[in-house]
Order: structure tokens, then C-alpha cells, then sequence
């Protein structure tokens, strides 16, 4: 599992002082079984201790903020959302790993790239992208007589097929819903008014007045807001992965929009048969898909430095970046990968769908500075919006106070 092109470059270093150093290395709350063997290949190679701490997703980044405000040189190396990037760079919170990756970048599926640069640097290399499809199950659609989705891109359903397709599928006497997402980030759920044609943030990455609150939002906000409110077929108050994965898993919901990390999730469901499709689009407008994902990143002040760019040299291997999809499944984020990969693992429907999205119909999050308060507030509003708050108003609050904390920005 090592990775023979990081050996070179951790050769490079003469292991110095390697068995004293242990990094401090912020991590995502994956399983145990999906982080170990990554950071062990690791330390196998160079004798670098990795003590990675295993934060559920809000810890994390709570985590890393006081960290790094401290501004001292813990954490070594750490775990970066992709569109928080900017947020860190911009506060000085990052390395500069232009020379680090110096000739590296073609390696990378251009989509990843994005979200680890800010001002035209690269401050967080790309450890692996994302998508999202549409799953459905199968024996629920047989049970209702329904024909299943086509997993052709060029075929692709329409939001306004999928919504009496899922008022079909919806159960209430045995409380199975038809349709939803997997969860209110809005990673996920911006492509819907995306795809509605809004823009959801002004060009200068700063302005969320008469964008986050302006027609096409409100618009395509109503439309989510009915799914739940109208037409009733979804579950409303499920806000989390976990939940809502549940359902679809038990046979409770019969289609979910979710990412590519439930390929493997749902194998835990011994009875469940289902399949995928790409992500639905709406008739009037594009297709649009979520993409963007885990970054790694090097704080500037570590006492570490030689051992930190190891690690992070050696994470951007082909063997490290082959370990971590198979321990965890994101899309990767080199081309290698795909291309070793085309005739085995990427044959499968599902991949093919991703590997067109990724190329066609990806769309990163905002680049901005502010991208925790975007988020933050606009999380909230969906959350709001899906159990019955007025469209509107609440998306001219959020953008209000969206705009009030980007003011430190400017």
C-alpha cells in the first residue's frame, strides 16, 4: 500500500529526527477502518508519526478555528474544506505549496484544483473530489409498477418528472416518502437553483444581496419548499446524512439525491437492491451537479515543516491518492486514477455518471473569504424553508446578515 513515488521524496528528508516527531493532523470522523491505513502507509515509509484526531464535521471546523486563530504551530497538517480555502489563505492560516507542487498541477482533474486556490495560488492540494446521483430503489419501483430511471446522462430525469414519480412512490400509511436529499449543506443543495439559473453569489465573491435573496433563488427555493410543504413527498425535519441514509437503506424513502460515498454506505443494507441515475435538472434551466471536497493543507507556523511537506507530498502520490479511494470512494482527484481504473472499477454505471458530471456538469461552491458565514446562514434558511418558513423573508435575512459579516472581507 506505500507509495512508491513518495518514497524518493521522503528519502529526500534522511528521516531526520523522524522517530521523535509526531504531526498533528485534524481529521474528518470517517471510520477508524477508512483513516488508519492512510496515515499508517504512511508512517510505514517514513517513520513520521501522524496523530490524527477524528472530528465529527462541525467539530472539525470549530476545531481548527480556535487552532489556528491561536496561531501557533498546532495543527501541523490538516483537513480543509474545499471552499474554505479562501478563508483560511486569505487570514494566513495556510502554506503557500506552489513550489511544493511545483509541475504537479496537470495531474489533477481541474474541477479539484479550484477550491484549493485562492488569488491564483495553490494553498490546499486536492486529496479528492465529489459528486452527487440520484439513488433509487429497485423494489420499491417494481412494487409501484414504475419504470426505473435511466442511468444515461443524455436521458436524464427532470425535477418536474421527478416530483409526481415521487408523490407515486410516497406511502404515507406506512410512512414511505418518495424523494430526498440527503441532507440541507448547501453543497447539495445549491444545484438546485443553479440549475434554476440563479447565481448564488454577486462576481465579487463578497455580495449576497440580490443574489442569495433575488428572484431565481426565491423561485427555486419555493419549488424545494413544496416538495416537502405541498407536495409532501419528502421527510420533513431530516436534515442529516446519517438519518435520511437510514431510510433510503430500511426501504423508507424510494429515491435520494446523495453522494458517491453511499456506493459503500449502503452496503450495509443486506435487502436493499438499488440503483442510480444522474442528477435530476429542471426543464427551463442546465444540469448542474455538486463537486468539491477534502483538501490538505500545511499551517505556515508548524514546527514541522520538512515532515509536514512530506506528508503532504506524499498524500499527492498515485499509490497514497489509489489507498484513499479505496478506503473511502470520493472521485479522485488525479487523472492517474481514472485512467488505470477506466476498464475495472470505473465501468459500473455509477462511475460512468460521475466521470461525465465531473467533466460536464460540476460546479464548485462560492470562492469567497467568507465562505463559513455564507454557509452558516445559508444552511439555516434551507433548514428554515424546508419545514415551512416564508421563501422570502427568510432568504433576505440571510442575506442580510450574510452581507454583515463579509463587511471584514472587504
Amino acid at each position: 500500500m506505500a507509495g512508491l513515488a513518495g518514497t524518493a521524496f521522503i528519502g529526500s528528508l534522511g528521516r531526520l529526527n523522524a522517530q521523535s516527531v509526531s504531526l498533528s493532523v485534524p481529521w474528518m470522523g470517517w471510520p477508524e477502518e477508512q483513516v488508519r491505513p492512510l496515515m499508517a502507509a504512511f508512517e510505514n515509509e517514513s517513520g513520521v508519526a501522524i496523530a490524527e484526531e477524528r472530528l465529527p464535521i462541525v467539530e472539525l471546523f470549530k476545531t481548527l478555528e480556535v487552532r489556528l486563530q491561536a496561531r501557533n504551530e498546532t495543527p501541523d497538517v490538516y483537513l480543509v474544506d474545499g471552499p474554505l480555502t479562501a478563508s483560511y489563505a486569505a487570514r494566513g492560516h495556510l502554506l503557500d505549496l506552489g513550489e511544493l507542487m511545483a509541475g504537479e498541477r496537470d495531474r489533477f482533474v481541474p474541477t479539484t484544483l479550484v477550491q484549493g486556490t485562492y488569488n491564483d495560488t495553490l494553498y490546499a492540494m486536492p486529496l479528492g473530489t465529489s459528486s452527487q446521483l440520484l439513488f433509487y430503489n429497485k423494489k420499491l419501483f417494481a412494487e409501484a409498477g414504475l419504470p426505473e430511471p435511466s442511468a444515461d446522462p443524455a436521458a436524464r430525469m427532470t425535477w418536474e418528472d421527478l416530483v409526481p414519480l415521487a408523490r407515486d412512490l410516497t406511502r404515507p400509511d406506512s410512512s414511505q416518502f418518495g424523494f430526498a436529499f440527503e441532507n440541507i449543506n448547501p453543497y447539495q443543495l445549491l444545484a438546485v437553483p443553479q440549475s434554476w439559473g440563479a447565481e448564488v453569489i454577486g462576481p465579487d465573491g463578497l455580495t449576497a444581496a440580490g443574489y442569495v435573496d433575488g428572484e431565481p433563488m426565491v423561485e427555486a427555493m419555493s419549488w424545494y419548499q413544496a416538495l416537502f410543504q405541498t407536495h409532501k413527498v419528502g421527510p420533513v425535519g431530516t436534515f442529516q446524512t446519517g438519518v435520511t441514509q437510514e431510510m433510503f437503506g430500511s426501504g423508507k424513502l424510494a429515491m435520494m439525491v446523495g453522494g458517491t460515498w453511499n456506493l459503500v454506505g449502503l452496503n450495509k443494507f443486506q435487502d436493499l437492491d438499488f440503483g442510480v441515475a444522474p442528477h435530476p435538472y429542471f426543464a427551463k434551466g442546465k444540469p448542474v451537479t455538486p463537486t468539491g471536497s477534502w483538501h490538505v493543507g500545511i499551517n505556515p507556523r508548524t514546527a514541522h515543516m520538512d515532515e509536514a511537506t512530506a506528508f503532504v507530498k506524499w498524500l499527492s502520490t498515485r499509490d497514497a491518492m489509489d489507498l484513499w479511494f479505496e478506503l473511502r470512494q470520493y472521485p479522485p482527484a488525479l487523472k492517474q486514477i481514472w485512467e488505470e481504473r477506466a476498464d475495472t472499477t470505473f465501468v459500473d454505471p455509477a462511475w460512468a455518471i460521475v466521470r461525465h458530471e465531473l467533466a460536464e456538469t460540476a460546479t464548485p461552491r462560492p470562492a469567497t473569504p467568507g465562505y463559513r458565514e455564507y454557509e452558516e446562514f445559508l444552511r439555516t434558511a434551507m433548514q428554515d424553508i424546508q419545514t415551512g418558513a416564508d421563501v422570502r423573508d427568510t432568504l433576505a435575512r440571510a442575506a442580510q446578515n450574510i452581507d454583515r459579516e463579509m463587511r471584514k472581507y472587504r
